[in-house]
């Protein structure tokens, strides 16, 4: 009977040990599962930082398998064959309908180009490519590319490759230079400030008036290192700049609107009701309605799109353009509807920004698609509002029409006339973003 006993516990015991190791591994696995994901989408780009702005570094495919590192602004940072790691838009992951990946070609310039395994001559060589073969650009940094060889990824001199191209997977082209154009930067708006470090929340060196120039030193996400004429050395963003160099000046901007977050600012809400038509409707409602309608075009091109507000709620004008930093958008439109002094004073449509530098891109682009609206057009302006003064990102403030004249409010409160809107904007930032 002891024996028996002696056993029975014996089991148990083992029984136990072995239902503990059968529940860590199931937990193992569940952890595993939770901080990976599997690409739905044909393709995406793989990205150096968690934003359009970031250089592109190659894509995953269809069926890829990737281990979540971390999450930033939707974001996410995944581990890639070979260890490298990157990050990719969250919300195309499973959208099997947008594809936001392009390729660039360079063209081998020098025979018998050496592909080294790392961005060092002394590393490991791959091989070597003939001059004028064409070749895939997965990703570049000062001095050396990285290209797809056999397979697998190499480096090679970046003198050695010659010009680049898009090909399939995307009719965007790039607009911003390349870090060997750029000579200087130029300050775009008022009390910019220069810091220590590519932080917003790091020391800051200097304060920096509009039309400052800096020699430009490197780039380092949205950043740029900077020198002054005295020798010091900070970082600026690059959202309040624009660069210049052996070129034109360009404005640093995003390349492809499936990738891009952009924020829509329903004006007014709450106790705010904004403008009142005599049919006793108010604007509050309708900029709400406008901003649902231009979000759900907008997502179907596979873009991440922000409300400032989603139902009547009051919200401060700090907060709206605050949001529009705090996710570090690539370009935030508030919406309005005017009103006149006296009832059928007042007709059409205004796009206003503040920066020209900042904004007059994403204002004409706009405004560009806005004028064939059935209410008249009233073009672009420059106007001191909060929301664009005080907003970091390219900002416009559009007021759609006139709500209390009878001509402009047959327009605004019809249904056609909200989706053609939805449809100007949409194709208003595909421009933009090109």
């Amino acid at each position: 009977m002891k024996k028996f006993i002696t056993f029975f516990i014996k089991n148990r015991i083992l029984v136990a040990i072995l239902l503990l190791l059968a529940l860590s591994s199931w937990s193992t696995v569940v952890l595993a599962s939770a901080n990976s994901v599997i690409v739905q989408s044909d393709s995406v780009n793989v990205r150096v930082g968690p934003g359009l702005s970031y250089a592109n570094m190659g894509q995953v495919k269809k069926g890829d398998k990737l281990a979540i590192l971390a999450e930033k602004n939707k974001w996410y940072q995944v581990r890639l064959s070979g260890d490298k790691i990157g990050w990719i838009a969250s919300w195309l992951i499973d959208n099997t309908e947008v594809s936001s990946a392009t390729n660039k070609v360079g063209i081998v310039k020098v025979p018998n180009t050496t592909v080294f395994k790392s961005a060092d001559a002394g590393s490991n060589v791959l091989g070597t490519i003939e001059q004028s073969q064409k070749v895939t650009i997965m990703y570049q940094e000062q001095d050396w590319t990285q290209i797809l060889y056999n397979g697998t990824a190499g480096w090679v001199k970046s003198s050695f490759i010659q010009g680049t191209q898009e090909t399939s997977g995307s009719s965007n082209t790039s607009t911003s230079a390349s870090d060997n154009d750029i000579k200087t930067v130029t300050v775009t708006q008022p009390n910019t400030k220069i810091r220590i470090d590519p932080d917003q929340n790091s020391r800051v060196v200097k304060t920096a008036k509009v039309g400052k120039q800096f020699d430009y030193l490197s780039k380092d996400g949205k950043w740029y290192k900077v020198r002054d004429s005295d020798g010091s050395v900070g970082y600026v963003a690059s959202w309040v700049v624009t660069i210049s160099g052996t070129k034109s000046a360009v404005k640093s901007a995003a390349t492809n609107i499936s990738e891009a977050t952009i924020v829509i600012d329903p004006g007014h809400g709450g106790d705010d009701s904004g403008a009142e038509s005599k049919k006793n409707t108010y604007e509050k409602n309708f900029t709400l309605a406008y901003a649902k309608a231009i979000k759900k075009q907008l997502e179907q091109t596979g873009a991440r799109v922000v409300l400032t507000r989603s139902g009547d709620d009051s919200k401060s004008l700090g907060d709206r353009a605050r949001l529009s930093s705090k996710i570090q958008a690539d370009a935030f439109i508030s919406l309005h509807f005017d009103s006149s002094a006296q009832e059928n004073a007042g007709s059409g449509v205004t796009t206003y920004y503040y920066n020209k530098n900042k904004d007059g891109s994403l204002a004409n682009s706009l405004n560009s698609q806005l004028k064939s609206l059935p209410i008249g057009d009233r073009g672009t302006a420059q106007k001191d509002l909060y929301v664009l003064h005080y907003n970091s990102q390219p900002s416009v403030l559009i007021e759609l029409g006139y709500i209390n004249s009878n001509s402009d409010y047959k327009h605004i409160n019809s249904n056609s006339y909200k989706q053609k809107v939805a449809t100007d904007v949409t194709n208003g930032l595909k421009e933009y973003f090109k």
